[in-house]
C-alpha cells in the first residue's frame, strides 16, 4: 500500500526518447543512399561505350573507365586523340606536325581527330585532300555523346584544340587543352621517354 507521503516515479516518454535515434538513423540512411548514388553515377559516367566512323570510313570501338580511354582497334599504340576545328588557327599550326609523326611512328603510334566546328562531310573530304591528311579524321557532329563525356569525366570547358594522349594500355597520360609553347612532337618524346623509364624500372 503507497502511504500519501510516497512520491510517483516519474513516467517516462518513450516515444519523445526514440526521435534522437529516429534522427540519426534516417540521417545514416540519407548519406548512404546520397553516397551511393554519387558512387553509381561517377561509375557510369567514366564506364561508357562509344564507336568512331571516321570520314575515311573506317571504325573505331572506344571504352572508356576512370582515367582510360581503350580503342579496340589501336590496342598496343600509343594515341593522340584530338579535338580540333579547320578553322582554328592553332589547329591548322598543329596539321603539319601531326602528319610528319604519323609518318615517323607508323607502326607504334597513331592519331583520331575529332572536328568539332559542324563542318559537312563534303568540306571535311575537300580539306583532307587540302592538307593531305594521313591520320583519322572524325564527323564531330556525330559525337556529341563523346564529347559530353569529356565535359563530364573531364572537366574540358570546350576549347580546341584538345590533345588526349593514351598509352599502349588505354591510359590517359596527358590531356592536353589549348595551343601549348611545346609542340606536339614534344608531347610525344616525353610520353616515350616516359613509358620508356616505367618499362625499365619493372625489368
Amino acid at each position: 500500500m503507497e502511504t500519501e507521503n510516497q512520491t510517483k516515479e516519474p513516467t517516462i516518454d518513450r516515444k519523445k526518447n526514440n526521435i534522437p535515434i529516429l534522427l540519426a538513423t534516417m540521417t545514416i540512411v540519407v548519406l548512404a543512399v546520397v553516397g551511393t548514388y554519387i558512387y553509381l553515377s561517377n561509375y557510369i559516367n567514366s564506364n561508357q561505350n562509344f564507336s568512331f566512323t571516321t570520314i575515311q570510313n573506317k571504325t573505331f570501338h572506344i571504352k572508356t573507365t576512370k582515367n582510360h580511354i581503350n580503342i579496340d582497334e589501336l590496342k598496343g599504340k600509343i594515341v593522340f586523340l584530338k579535338v580540333f576545328g579547320w578553322d582554328c588557327q592553332y589547329c591548322q599550326k598543329e596539321i603539319p606536325e601531326l602528319i610528319k609523326l604519323k609518318k615517323k611512328f607508323v607502326n607504334a603510334f597513331d592519331i583520331i581527330a575529332i572536328e568539332a566546328q559542324h563542318h559537312s562531310n563534303d568540306f571535311n573530304i575537300n580539306h583532307i585532300d587540302k592538307y593531305h591528311i594521313n591520320y583519322n579524321i572524325v564527323d564531330g557532329d556525330k559525337q556529341g555523346k563523346f564529347l559530353q563525356y569529356l565535359r563530364d569525366e573531364y572537366k574540358w570547358d570546350s576549347v580546341i584544340p584538345l590533345t588526349i594522349v593514351i598509352d599502349a594500355t588505354g591510359r590517359v597520360l596527358a590531356f592536353e587543352v589549348g595551343y601549348k609553347s611545346y609542340s606536339l612532337t614534344t608531347l610525344l618524346q616525353t610520353t616515350l621517354k616516359q613509358l620508356t623509364t616505367v618499362v625499365s624500372s619493372t625489368k
